[in-house]
């Protein structure tokens, strides 16, 4: 069995980069709607497109009664926390560049570990408060002073990540309750429904050259989770989880190369702390106690 478990983790590490890869591409595409749909409508779309990739999936291997969640309203304020951050974070790439957006919502770990003592009994040490306080400069750093016109764009990606952060919170809390992969279609089905009402009020005709990107949004989205969830199935957490800080690196590239965007020198620097206090979290939160 041993010469096997490097292999896995290969393979998990893999899974991973594809995902962190994904990710950022299914951003640019929404970039490049040019704001024409609601944030709303983006998520509910992703939202059901997973939502009817997935439900068959789970019905199979865990049986029709895995379709009702063990704790509902958990599950609904999980769904709701999820669909607010990413919804906010598709709001922000509208207003500010990929690569700053997708930084600032790296603050979600931070905000996680903050929490963790209030929502889920953990202590914490000086050590990751130091961390925490550290990521929260860096964020300052992006965001600098001036919180008007395109600031406003700098705020809601960390509101993203704020959101994001109760999300991961939430997954810790729910964990064992049921498998991974249950509570990620919980997550979409709930969230579908939750957004359902919205979407009439912010509607608007989808226009045809946009069914390409819509497919295609909707596909990667899909396809990024599915290699995220494999990843964790294959490869350790300590090892993974430092990684996914990459995908900064992939926002920053995919921001040069569709929209000539790239962070300047104070935003570097904030982005730089960001991912040293994020990697610290990682890899202290992955570390068995």
């Amino acid at each position: 069995m041993t010469p096997h478990i490097p292999q896995k983790q290969w393979l998990g590490i893999f899974l991973l980069v594809l995902a962190i890869f994904l990710f950022p591409l299914k951003d640019v595409i929404v970039r490049m709607m040019d704001g024409y749909y609601s944030a709303i409508v983006v998520m509910w779309a992703q939202m059901l497109f997973t939502s009817l990739f997935y439900i068959p999936v789970i019905t199979v291997k865990y049986g029709p009664r895995s379709l009702w969640p063990v704790n509902p309203l958990l599950q609904m304020w999980r769904a709701l926390s999820v669909i607010t951050g990413i919804g906010m974070f598709y709001w922000s790439i509208s207003l500010v560049p990929l690569a700053e957006a997708t930084a600032i919502t790296f603050v979600a770990p931070l905000v996680t570990t903050a929490i963790s003592p209030f929502m889920l009994g953990e202590k914490i040490g000086i050590r990751r408060w130091t961390s925490i306080l550290v990521g929260f400069v860096g964020i300052l750093i992006v965001l600098r002073p001036e919180f008007g016109g395109e600031r406003l764009g700098y705020l809601v990606a960390f509101g993203a990540g704020i959101s994001i952060g109760v999300f991961y919170a939430f997954n810790r809390l729910l964990a064992g309750k049921a498998p991974p992969l249950v509570n990620l279609t919980y997550s979409s089905v709930i969230g579908t429904l939750l957004l359902t009402p919205l979407i009439f009020s912010v509607w608007v005709p989808i226009r045809s050259e946009d069914w390409l990107f819509i497919v295609g949004f909707c596909a990667i989205a899909a396809m990024g989770q599915t290699c995220l969830f494999n990843a964790f199935l294959y490869g350790e957490a300590s090892i993974l989880a430092p990684l996914t800080l990459a995908q900064i690196v992939f926002a920053t590239l995919f921001g040069y190369l569709a929209f000539s965007e790239f962070p300047d020198a104070i935003s570097l620097l904030g982005i730089l702390i960001v991912i040293a206090s994020a990697t610290y979290i990682a890899i202290r939160e992955a570390r068995p106690e």
